[in-house]
């Protein structure tokens, strides 16, 4: 398990760093597309958080995000997921915390790293659609 894991995230990261290189050089980037990343971000700081707390307040999930303030913060966040899996050996844990609407809840961390991971993938593919859409390659 932990070895797909590993594979899975550092795909993760691979698709944040690809994706920040493709787009920094474009100056007119649809806001859609920031929109999306920023909710990616938001997302994974959330997930995070609710696993391990974190020592700054993660991004509004559906607010966007200045370009300076996400591809660090995309970075980073590829980063901790990164570092979770590969230092994790107990993946069937139940993870204790709260939805966003307040409710308590539990999950397994193998549920959550598979959400998570295929979250992003759901709206990278929505970012390269909406940038052909848009003239540009993806």
């Amino acid at each position: 398990m932990k070895k797909y894991f590993i594979k899975l995230y550092t795909y993760n990261q691979w698709c944040n760093q690809a994706l920040v290189s493709r787009l920094s050089p474009i100056s007119d980037v649809p806001d859609e597309v920031i929109s999306r990343l920023s909710h990616i971000v938001a997302a994974e700081e959330i997930w995070y958080h609710r696993i391990k707390p974190v020592s700054f307040e993660p991004l509004p999930l559906f607010e966007i995000q200045p370009w300076e303030i996400l591809t660090p913060r995309l970075k980073e966040s590829a980063q901790r997921w990164l570092e979770l899996v590969d230092y994790t050996d107990h993946y069937l844990q139940l993870i204790s915390y709260h939805t966003t609407s307040g409710t308590p809840y539990q999950t397994s961390l193998d549920d959550i790293l598979i959400h998570v991971a295929n979250h992003g993938s759901y709206h990278y593919g929505q970012m390269a659609t909406l940038l052909r859409q848009a003239g540009l390659e993806p």
